[in-house]
């Protein structure tokens, strides 16, 4: 019979980190005498804006001085890490270094960079269809997102049809908001599709449904909405500069092969998601957009995702193997352009940290 070893000593991650990590998972590491101090620190600022500066002086901060106590040997961006709950947290900060001139890599995997909203997911399986009407697998998906039963043939020119017939026999925002989008799309031009008047259409669609809705959950919602559908039309105007072509197929199939990332440099700050931090550590770490709604995610209701976000937060949080920084915005201005109150992470209480 085999015997259970638990492997439970962390000598790389300094005492202080083992004791908010150990709040999140019980048990998880054993405080060792051999770890240096270290330290664990929470900013809330008053604005994303603010956050981003916030990191960046600490970033300057500390590279001017080049040593501290509990670091070996001299700092520099290449010790040192952002890390957030999803990609559309670092937009302040990449804004940020843009105007410093500080060089910095964005890491995020690719199941991440699949839209995650209703509005980004219909969009994208959508498209697929309008491309390729045979294209079952994505018309299926787009079925199952939409909630809406199966056509029994594809490659139909009546496909639209059934899908807004079958929207129509249901009530809701997510309803209405689909109907306009398929039809939109289904009058797209293939070879000249005018993306740019599409994006503004739904930016003013989007933006009434946001205002006029009063569950915050569902605001969130619809600001991951807008995020996705402006980095949609980003990806065309790039798509555009680039010269790969003019037709919705075209734009799709560069969108598929990933040309339409921006060219990074490969040194400078390391951006990262958690889930790309995995297996990864550095001695300076920090974690911002630490609010309710980012992280955890807004749609984790049940108590088995919110244990998921924490187990994440974990991961998070165990990235760093000397010095842990955590910070949030106290307010964010939606993307409608009211400002919303932000609560910090539930995970920031529990860790202690409060």
């Amino acid at each position: 019979r085999p015997k259970e070893f638990r492997l439970t000593e962390n000598y790389r991650s300094s005492r202080a980190i083992v004791r908010v990590a150990n709040h999140l998972r019980p048990g998880a590491l054993t405080e060792t005498d051999f770890a240096l101090e270290g330290e664990v620190r929470v900013y809330p600022l008053p604005s994303e804006e603010e956050e981003a500066n916030r990191i960046l002086s600490i970033v300057i901060k500390l590279m001017e001085a080049k040593h501290h106590p509990d670091i070996e040997g001299d700092i520099s961006v290449d010790n040192m890490a952002v890390t957030a709950r999803n990609r559309f947290v670092f937009s302040a900060l990449e804004a940020a270094l843009k105007e410093q001139n500080i060089n910095y890599k964005l890491k995020v995997g690719e199941r991440e960079k699949m839209p995650a909203s209703f509005f980004g997911r219909a969009l994208d399986s959508a498209l697929r269809v309008k491309i390729n009407p045979n294209d079952w697998v994505a018309g299926r998906k787009l079925c199952h997102i939409l909630e809406i039963p199966a056509p029994a043939e594809w490659g139909n020119a009546d496909l639209f049809d059934h899908f807004r017939n079958c929207l129509n026999q249901a009530k809701g925002v997510h309803n209405v908001l689909a109907n306009e989008l398929l039809d939109q799309i289904n009058s797209m031009d293939l070879e000249e599709p005018n993306i740019l008047n599409f994006e503004e259409h739904f930016k003013t669609r989007i933006t009434e449904f946001a205002v006029a809705e009063s569950d915050d959950e569902k605001k969130l919602e619809f600001d991951r909405s807008l995020e996705e559908l402006q980095e949609f039309s980003g990806m065309w105007i790039r798509f555009r500069e680039l010269g790969l072509g003019n037709t919705l197929g075209a734009f799709r199939n560069a969108m598929a092969l990933g040309r339409l990332s921006p060219e990074l440099p490969d040194d400078g700050l390391t951006l990262s998601t958690v889930h790309s931090m995995k297996g990864l550590e550095k001695d300076i770490v920090f974690l911002m957009g630490f609010c309710e709604g980012i992280f955890p995610d807004y749609r984790a209701n049940t108590k088995a995702e919110i244990d998921e976000e924490r187990n994440t937060a974990f991961v998070a949080v165990t990235r760093a193997r000397r010095l842990l920084y955590i910070t949030y915005p106290r307010s964010r201005v939606m993307p409608w352009g009211s400002p919303r109150r932000q609560s910090p992470s539930q995970f920031i209480a529990e860790m202690n940290l409060a």
